[in-house]
């Protein structure tokens, strides 16, 4: 069946996939991911600015997306579910998510949500958190 080498071969194969590492990106390449990840689903939000920047030494991942009246939760999570997805790989880990949402209509304010990068990750990736802990416990919602 299998001799010495083939049970060495595959030894080896077996564990450089369970011990390999998720690949790491610079704050450049998150940044680029993102419009590229709005892009492939129709029913995104449309994406109007991508930032990362430092604010109160903690490192922040903004997005500003135009939101409709009718979708508007719907939108707001799918951006922070977005971000979740592409910083789970950032080289340093991010602290904020930020997402400013622009209505598409008149008559109506711009609000900015806060998020908990690692309560994000932890809600939308790794499913540890429940969305009722979420919202009250990792999101803040402001209007500008």
């Amino acid at each position: 069946m299998f001799n010495r080498a083939g049970i060495i071969f595959f030894s080896l194969l077996v564990s450089s996939v369970a011990f390999a590492k998720k690949p790491k990106f610079s704050d450049q390449q998150v940044a680029a991911m993102a419009p590229k990840y709005f892009a492939r689903d129709h029913l995104s939000p449309p994406l109007k600015r991508v930032r990362i920047y430092p604010e109160e030494n903690k490192k922040v991942f903004e997005l500003e997306i135009e939101v409709n009246r009718n979708r508007y939760e719907g939108e707001m999570e799918y951006a922070v579910g977005a971000m979740s997805s592409i910083c789970q790989y950032a080289r340093v880990p991010f602290d904020k998510f930020v997402v400013v949402m622009v209505p598409t209509y008149r008559g109506q304010e711009r609000e900015r949500l806060e998020a908990t990068a690692a309560c994000s990750i932890n809600y939308f990736v790794h499913k540890r958190v429940k969305y009722q802990r979420w919202v009250e416990k990792c999101t803040s919602i402001t209007t500008l």
